[in-house]
């Protein structure tokens, strides 16, 4: 029984001519073009008189069975009788791209083992150079967004990331939410008002109109921005900035009063309360029966703490409310005056937070508008910078995220 199979190239106007191993035991396959013609690059007329065969070269394809495959063709040179120095030009087919040392069938084949991988990772697999990939990246991604590519934008979120864990070499991640997930539209070198106001501006006007509202956190330079070339558009201070800042009042009083009991206490009644810093940051609904039992025990040394307890809870609630915006601006003004009569310093700076963006916070309360799509992307960017060993240009995140965001939709085999 015969063990060999035909298999097609699927690569348009061209014949095979010879089929051989290379000394390394690379596939070589021999083809030439069927196309008769090509257009003058100076006139761009067609053109079919034959000049010549250029060099042989190779370029990359698809692997056979894990074997490497290349494909040698001598390209046509046609001269043009219409153009008065009668330059010739070099035929180029469809599934090649000028100056490339591979197909673009493999570039796209290599593009998706790169989606949530990295260069170096894949470039030892496939035995290519790391230039080469990069090369095959900017062949194949915009190093920032198409506008041409949306109609609208209604929603668009804003966030900072560190490119450097623990430095402060901030960037800015530009999204929108899709019916997919989130969209890129830019990395912004700095958190500067003046570079947010400048890519603001850059949006095309017809677009910069569509935008509704835009979910942001509580920094100055991102709000004056948007408040400058976005006057439309609603400004909401994403409801997980601010519960973030609520809870981490309450556990400063937590901390304030384990230090005191800790003091005040003797040695085995301060061991009834250990362990009690994760129950005491669980919602009260999501507390076993230990943990319960654990917190009535700390409440009854701290009397305070169960009040910076119940005080964030309330709060809580009042931001899953089905509030309308006048009525969660009562309620968070209620809520501000419980504070004050408590007592509690530690919330201080959280009156003073909802003192300065009260109208932002409660147009959470509008539609429920949130940057939860915002703050869940970013996660998966700190994933892609910790598989990259960190990634420092801003074009070359802005190309990777979009790999990981669209790849598999962008260049699925077809």
């Amino acid at each position: 029984m015969d063990n060999s199979i035909r298999i097609p190239l699927n690569l348009p106007d061209i014949r095979v001519l010879e089929l051989s191993k290379t000394e390394r035991g690379d596939w070589l396959i021999k083809i030439e073009s069927t196309l008769q013609g090509t257009t003058c690059h100076q006139c761009g007329r067609e053109i079919t008189d034959l000049h010549c065969h250029d060099q042989p070269f190779r370029i990359r394809h698809l692997p056979l069975f894990e074997v490497p495959v290349y494909l040698e063709i001598r390209p046509k040179r046609y001269r043009c009788k219409y153009c008065d120095d009668h330059p010739t030009t070099t035929q180029h087919l469809e599934w090649h791209e000028p100056r490339s040392p591979n197909t673009k069938a493999y570039e796209r084949w290599l593009l998706r083992i790169l989606i949530n991988s990295t260069v170096s990772d894949v470039a030892r697999k496939l035995g290519v150079s790391e230039d080469i990939v990069s090369g095959i990246i900017d062949r194949w991604i915009a190093a920032q967004v198409d506008w041409s590519e949306y109609a609208d934008l209604k929603v668009m979120g804003m966030d900072e990331i560190s490119l450097k864990r623990g430095h402060r070499d901030f960037v800015v991640l530009i999204t929108i939410p899709t019916t997919d997930g989130v969209d890129i539209l830019a990395v912004l070198a700095d958190r500067k008002q003046q570079t947010v106001a400048n890519f603001l501006q850059s949006i095309p006007i017809d677009l910069r109109q569509t935008i509704e509202r835009v979910c942001t956190d509580m920094y100055q330079g991102f709000v004056s921005a948007v408040r400058e070339q976005l006057p439309q558009a609603k400004i909401v201070i994403d409801r997980f900035h601010v519960t973030k800042a609520y809870r981490n009042c309450a556990d400063t009083v937590r901390k304030r009063e384990v230090k005191r009991l800790r003091r005040e206490l003797s040695k085995q009644e301060y061991d009834s309360i250990k362990g009690a810093m994760w129950p005491f940051r669980k919602r009260p609904e999501n507390l076993k029966e230990s943990e319960q039992q654990l917190l009535e025990r700390l409440f009854a040394y701290s009397p305070q703490l169960k009040q910076a307890y119940n005080l964030r809870e309330k709060l809580t609630q009042i931001f899953e409310g089905r509030y309308t915006k006048h009525g969660a601006k009562c309620a968070i003004r209620a809520w501000c005056k419980q504070v004050l009569k408590s007592g509690i310093k530690e919330f201080d700076s959280f009156l003073t937070t909802i003192n300065n963006w009260m109208d932002e916070m409660t147009n959470y309360f509008l539609e429920g508008w949130t940057s939860g799509f915002v703050e869940g992307f970013n996660n998966r960017v700190k994933v892609l910078k910790r598989r990259c060993y960190g990634i420092f240009d801003i074009e070359r995140l802005f190309q990777r995220i979009s790999l990981d965001l669209n790849g598999y939709q962008t260049f699925a085999v077809t």
